[in-house]
């Protein structure tokens, strides 16, 4: 019972990390609880999804290449885009 308990704190970890690179708290949590000494450095690599960035980190799609780029800016730096809004 006891390693149960253990288990489920654990989990929460790996959900919490998942959960703010924007994944789902559920999967990461039972995947946590499931194989922790894999799921926690698989959280903490992971890259935050293109949603999440867009939503929290002041980012934006390229109108021709879809590449994310930040929200201020005026030409994108992968296909050479002059951006509408840009400063």
């Amino acid at each position: 019972m006891e390693i149960l308990i253990w288990g489920a704190l654990l989990g929460l970890i790996t959900g919490a990390i998942a959960n703010s690179k924007g994944k789902s708290f559920g999967l990461w949590w039972f995947y946590g609880l499931m194989i922790f000494i894999v799921a926690l450095p698989h959280s903490l690599l992971m890259k935050p999804t293109d949603k999440h960035m867009i939503e929290n980190g002041g980012m934006r799609k390229c109108r021709k290449c879809a590449e994310l780029i930040k929200e201020e800016a005026s030409v994108c730096k992968y296909c050479g885009d002059q951006l509408v809004g840009g400063s």
